[in-house]
């Protein structure tokens, strides 16, 4: 006897899928770990971090030059030079403890070196005459000049960098220059990828060498360039019971369990219903107000989050950064913005209202114009992989809202490294 199916997505609006995502994941604790602040490059602080020291932490000089006292020079010119004796040498790396000079003197200074004690101004090499063990010098100097104060850069007790900071090259950079060498950062969370679909199997069946599973790459590029680390968990038939056993093998080794196909309304698309067999809650949504990815669900089991991405590449990817995406920022209790940054560009074009009340993701390429940004929607057929390929990012309308030619529009990029990849029109 055939086995009797009726399934029903009912739609929630976007809005409350997200509430339902943030309200279910809000209250988790945040997982963390120290590594070397060398491997710490774009991963996230997970606490303040406050400057020990002072930075520099004694004047230097900003040149390669001559500590002298200003008040030695004052009216030194071309015509009439300052000739002072030169004691001694301090490089960055030298001691200071020493060194000092009186009236009359100075000490050559390289660039980054202390500054002796008694000196208050550096001149340049190229306005100094070596002189024996003397030098004239042709122009007067002020206060400080050419020298870098203790503190000035970074004062001790400064906060440097907030918790929740994406760590740049830069910031890594400023960590080792206070000395800092290992920091406390977000736990990357693992992220199991399960594809399902029979003809995934029959694919690779006929050809042994082939990639079936390619959507299932992409999304695990996507996943490692939000801070995610993803594991590729293959590809399990339309089977309830296989269905069920692969995700149970990916919640006792990960932290979120993304699935891909197998959530629409077919007779064979089993993952939900294989999701509600594992617990409580199970699914805790299933089918939203979003064109394309309207059977997108979400659920909770053993309290690790499960999204379910539908299998129709544009949907998996509207579903990817609508649903999952908030997912995990939400996980890691970070903000989406920090994860995808927006732009704000000159739509290039009109783009018609949809009149369902849907939200709609538009993939979007953005590009340089002199210096504005101009953001061309991407229309190509929803099944399209050349679709997203041209795209950087995504315009997320909102039910029944078109855009006129000219309107300035925030766009989301798809990951934080598409700033630099903007090019010119």
């Amino acid at each position: 006897m055939a086995r009797a199916y009726r399934k029903v997505i009912k739609l929630i609006p976007y809005e409350d899928a997200l509430k339902k995502i943030f309200s279910t994941l809000c209250n988790r604790a945040s997982v963390h770990e120290i590594v070397p602040v060398d491997k710490a490059c774009g991963r996230i602080l997970a606490e303040d971090i406050y400057a020990h020291i002072d930075v520099p932490e004694n004047n230097i000089s900003l040149v390669d030059g001559f500590a002298v006292k200003c008040e030695d020079v004052v009216g030194a010119s071309q015509e009439k030079p300052v000739r002072l004796r030169v004691i001694g040498k301090l490089y960055p790396w030298s001691d200071t403890s020493s060194a000092k000079i009186s009236d009359g003197e100075a000490y050559y200074v390289a660039c980054g070196a202390p500054i002796p004690s008694g000196a208050n101004a550096v001149i340049k090499v190229e306005n100094v005459v070596l002189c024996g063990e003397e030098i004239e010098v042709k122009m007067s100097a002020t206060v400080w000049e050419n020298i870098c104060l203790r503190g000035e850069d970074i004062k001790r007790g400064d906060l440097i960098l907030r918790k929740g900071a994406l760590l740049r090259p830069q910031d890594i950079g400023v960590l080792a220059g206070l000395g800092i060498k290992r920091v406390k950062v977000l736990r990357k969370p693992r992220i199991a990828i399960i594809s399902t679909g029979n003809e995934l199997i029959e694919k690779s069946k006929r050809d042994p060498e082939a990639i079936p599973n390619n959507y299932a790459l992409i999304l695990a590029g996507l996943i490692s360039k939000i801070g995610g680390e993803p594991m590729m968990y293959g590809i399990v038939p339309d089977d309830i019971t296989e269905i069920r056993e692969k995700i149970c093998s990916a919640l006792n080794e990960s932290d979120i369990i993304m699935t891909i196909g197998g959530c629409s309304l077919g007779e064979r698309d089993f993952v939900p219903e294989a999701v509600n067999l594992l617990g409580e809650p199970g699914v805790i949504f299933h089918g939203v107000m979003i064109k394309p990815g309207r059977v997108s669900a979400f659920g909770m089991i053993g309290g690790k989050p499960i999204v379910m991405l539908p299998g129709l590449f544009a949907s998996t990817i509207a579903g990817f950064y609508l649903i999952f995406v908030p997912s995990i920022s939400c996980y890691m209790g970070l903000s989406i913005d920090l994860l995808l940054p927006k732009v704000n560009a000159k739509i290039c074009r009109d783009v018609p209202a949809d009149k369902k009340p849907y939200h709609t993701f538009l993939p979007t390429s953005i590009k340089s114009s002199g210096e504005d940004l101009i953001a061309e929607p991407i229309m190509d057929g929803p099944a399209s992989l050349i679709r997203f390929i041209n795209a950087n990012g995504f315009i997320l309308l909102p039910p029944k809202r078109g855009l006129s030619k000219g309107e300035r529009v925030n766009v989301t990029l798809f990951s934080s490294d598409e700033l630099f990849r903007i090019m010119p029109a």
